[in-house]
């Protein structure tokens, strides 16, 4: 018995762990960056011009070299004296040691790094901005659940309420005090609620569904999330003002800074295509030695000793004519530049577009949730009136499930509407370089 005890006690504890906690939103996004592909492509991205960088730098450097060669050689030579022909057998080592290093090449080699630098914190920028795009992408599909979550929850308490009045009006239907046809038609609104509660759970699964399909998790069926405080995100007030909301977003949006360092490197790419017309001057030094058997008198040591060539020299090359390749890799690099710059004007006419219509759709969401605030406290208040009116026989059935009907309609319109103003709200704050966050 003690050892059944034990092993229930041990079943139990594995269940509990086993169970997936509920996930933040928060939780959601470090998930999807974890296992996001467009992520890991940036991080790549990142890591490949950071090897270019180390590259381009390294470049500065003089290179050295170590060469060996060994031969082994037979000769046919005549003897004189006995009139035959014979072999001789030879063996030779040749062995060097160089470094040659660029004086001057018309500072490419500094627009280089510069360039590359500049394609590194490019790199960066788009790793902050993918992971930006990726939280606002979590950040939609999360609030759709939470708008499904509450539309749940919303139907569950309507059908709870349809059912409480079913068996009110069963009672005094029973009872002789209401009519056949106000029992029947309270009876129809609580299957009526089972459907709509049915098609809520059906959409909020849809939406879990559409949660972990956005942060790459395998779907799982008892995946839930955390519901954070929105009335206090709804509360906020934040700046809808257009040009001052553009005005803070073009310095804190990562695309604008990587597109305006790409703009950076195109340019430095016109100085570099200009240094290929320009002179070409480096240092080479090195020093090298042999051996050769055929030297028999002379052991191995001294003659690599005694035959060592240091040597030093300078190299100047100065392009005459290129058949037009330095010039026309100027005028190519100078329109590469100048369609970047293009693509960084449309970048920035298209987050002026955006934060516009942010701004705009937000307006609107406070406007319509502050009024069907208004209209639900309203259609509330009928909805109570009318229902003790029903209690007290004075209306009938159907005028008390239109007024039950005009404040469910009213009150998923506010829910909708609360969702879709946090929604807003956040993609503000975006705009203004927050942190995403509920």
């Amino acid at each position: 018995m003690k050892y059944l005890i034990i092993a229930c006690l041990v079943f139990w504890s594995l269940l509990l762990h086993a169970q997936v906690k509920p996930y933040t939103f928060e939780e959601c996004v470090e998930y999807a960056l974890e296992n996001g592909t467009d992520i890991k492509r940036s991080q790549n991205n990142l890591e490949l011009q950071e090897a270019y960088l180390n590259q381009s730098k390294a470049s500065r450097l003089p290179n050295l070299q170590l060469g060996v060669n060994q031969q082994f050689e037979k000769t046919s030579i005549y003897d004189n004296s006995t009139g035959t022909w014979g072999k001789n057998d030879y063996t030779s080592l040749n062995a060097s040691i160089g470094s040659k290093m660029t004086i001057y090449n018309g500072g490419k080699i500094k627009n280089l790094i510069n360039q590359s630098k500049n394609n590194a914190e490019s790199a960066q920028y788009s790793l902050v901005a993918a992971k930006e795009q990726i939280s606002l992408e979590v950040l939609s599909a999360f609030i759709d659940v939470l708008y499904a979550k509450e539309n749940l929850q919303n139907k569950r308490l309507q059908l709870e309420e349809s059912e409480k009045q079913y068996e009110y009006a069963k009672a005094k239907y029973e009872a002789g005090t209401l009519s056949r046809t106000d029992f029947l038609n309270v009876k129809s609104q609580v299957a009526t609620d089972k459907t709509n509660l049915a098609e809520a759970e059906s959409n909020y699964r849809m939406m879990l569904v559409s949660l972990m399909q956005v942060i790459n998790m395998p779907v799982q069926d008892d995946f839930t999330i955390v519901q954070p405080d929105v009335d206090s995100i709804v509360s906020q007030n934040i700046t809808t003002n257009p040009e001052d909301v553009y005005s803070i977003a073009l310095e804190q949006q990562p695309n604008i800074k990587a597109a305006a360092l790409n703009l950076k490197s195109a340019e430095v790419g016109v100085e570099i295509a200009k240094a290929q017309a320009l002179p070409n001057l480096s240092l080479s030094a090195g020093l090298g030695t042999s051996f050769n058997s055929e030297f028999s008198a002379v052991d191995f040591g001294n003659q690599l000793t005694n035959r060592i060539n240091p040597y030093v020299g300078i190299s100047l090359s100065i392009p005459v004519f290129q058949q037009k390749q330095a010039k026309t890799s100027v005028k190519v690099a100078r329109i590469q530049s100048k369609d970047i710059a293009l693509e960084l004007m449309e970048i920035k006419n298209n987050l002026r577009k955006s934060i516009e219509q942010a701004c705009s759709s937000y307006q609107t969401a406070q406007t319509n949730f502050m009024a069907l605030q208004e209209a639900l406290e309203a259609e509330q208040e009928s909805y109570n009136l009318a229902s003790e009116k029903f209690a007290q026989g004075m209306v009938n059935s159907f005028d008390l499930l239109l007024s039950k009907n005009n404040l469910v309609k009213i009150r998923n319109k506010f829910i909708q509407a609360k969702y879709n103003l946090v929604l807003q709200k956040k993609i503000i704050e975006y705009y203004l370089g927050e942190q995403i966050k509920l």
